[in-house]
C-alpha cells in the first residue's frame, strides 16, 4: 500500500515507522523548518533518510504542482500529523484519496492552534487525539477514531503534550490500515462546536506571571506555560528571574497576604501568595545561571518578600 505522510515531531516519525514496518510505500512530506536534527522531537526528515523514504519539504503543498505529483502517487490515503500547512480544498479534491488528520484534542474541544495549552487553561480533566476526515475548515471534518488521555491536577503543558502524542501514536497504529470500515464509522462534529483557536491567540513569549490574578487560574496558566526546553513561566525577584518548572495542584489559603508574598519554602519551592489563594512554585531555575539547584535559588528569597 502507498500512503502520503505529512507532518513533524515524535508522533509522525512513529507513524511513518509503523508504516515502514508493514512494508507500505510512503511520500513523506515535512514542515519547511525540519532541517533534518534530532532536537527535542524527533526530525521525520531525519528518519526518511534513515528508513529509505522518498522526502519533500514544499513551501506550499496545495499549489497546483503538488497537488499533481501527490495525485500521481496514487496513495491509499494521506494522513496528516501536525503538519503546518492548511490544505486547502484544490488538494483535498484533487489527490484521488481520504485525507486525513491526527488533532491533538478531543474534537470538537480546542480546535485550532495551542490544543494542549487551552486544554490546561479551561480546566479540563482529559485530553487526547482525534483522527478525522479533513476538510477545509480548520479541524472540522467528521471524527473517525479519538484516544483520550487524563490530565492530573499538577499535569503540565509538556507533560500533556507527551501524554498526547503517544496517544495519537497508538491510535494511528490502531486505526490502520484506515479501511473503509474506519471511514464508514465518521460521525460528524456538531454543527455548534466551540469557536476554532487562531494562532497567535496565546503568547509564549509572555512568561513573568501575573501574581495577583485569581490563584486558581494562575495555577492554570502556570502549568499551560510549563514547556521546556521551549519556554517556562517566570517571576523576580531583586533583578532576579525565576523560572518555574513545578506547580503544585492544591489551592492554600494565603491568610489574607499581598499577591506575589512568599509565605513559605518548601525545598526548591516557594509557596506564594496570589488573588484569593496561595500556590506552590517549584523546581525553580534561573535562566542566566543554569548551574544554579532550586534550592538554592529558593533559599536567596527571603519569607515575607514580595515576588514581582
Amino acid at each position: 500500500m502507498r500512503w502520503i505522510l505529512c507532518g513533524k515531531n515524535d508522533a509522525a516519525v512513529a507513524a511513518l515507522e509503523h508504516l515502514v514496518a508493514q512494508g507500505d510505500e510512503v511520500f513523506a512530506i515535512g514542515v519547511h523548518g525540519d532541517t533534518g536534527e534530532d532536537g527535542w522531537q524527533r526530525s521525520l526528515r531525519r528518519a526518511a533518510q534513515r528508513l529509505g523514504v522518498r522526502f519533500e519539504q514544499p513551501r506550499r503543498l496545495s499549489d497546483p504542482a503538488w497537488i499533481e505529483t501527490l495525485a500521481a502517487f496514487g496513495a491509499r490515503a494521506l494522513v496528516s500529523i501536525q503538519y503546518d500547512q492548511i490544505l486547502r480544498g484544490p488538494l483535498l479534491r484533487g489527490i484521488g484519496c481520504p485525507c486525513l488528520n491526527l488533532h491533538f484534542s478531543l474534537l470538537p474541544r480546542h480546535r485550532g492552534a495551542a490544543p494542549i495549552a487551552w486544554a490546561i487553561l479551561s480546566g479540563d480533566d482529559r485530553a487526547g487525539a482525534t483522527l478525522h476526515l479533513m476538510e477545509e475548515a480548520i479541524d472540522a471534518g467528521d471524527i473517525l477514531a479519538q484516544r483520550a488521555v487524563p490530565i492530573g491536577a499538577e499535569t503540565t503543558a509538556r507533560e500533556l503534550y507527551e501524554s498526547v502524542s503517544g496517544a495519537a501514536s497508538a491510535l494511528f497504529a490502531a486505526s490502520y490500515p484506515f479501511d473503509a470500515s474506519l471511514l464508514a464509522a465518521r460521525r460528524p462534529q456538531p454543527a455548534a462546536a466551540p469557536p476554532t483557536r487562531r494562532s497567535g491567540e496565546l503568547d509564549f513569549s509572555q512568561r513573568r506571571a501575573d501574581l495577583a490574578r485569581d490563584a486558581r487560574e494562575l495555577q492554570r496558566w502556570l502549568r499551560a506555560w510549563i514547556f521546556p526546553p521551549l519556554q517556562r513561566p517566570e517571576v523576580g525577584f531583586g533583578g532576579r528571574r525565576l523560572a518555574i518548572g513545578r506547580v503544585g495542584g492544591e489551592i492554600g489559603d494565603a491568610g489574607g497576604a499581598a499577591p506575589g508574598a512568599v509565605l513559605a519554602r518548601e525545598g526548591d519551592a516557594l509557596v506564594v501568595a496570589a488573588r484569593g489563594g496561595c500556590l506552590r512554585l517549584g523546581a525553580l531555575a534561573d535562566p542566566l545561571r543554569p548551574g544554579a539547584t532550586g534550592e538554592a535559588l529558593a533559599r536567596l528569597v527571603p519569607i515575607g518578600a514580595r515576588l514581582d
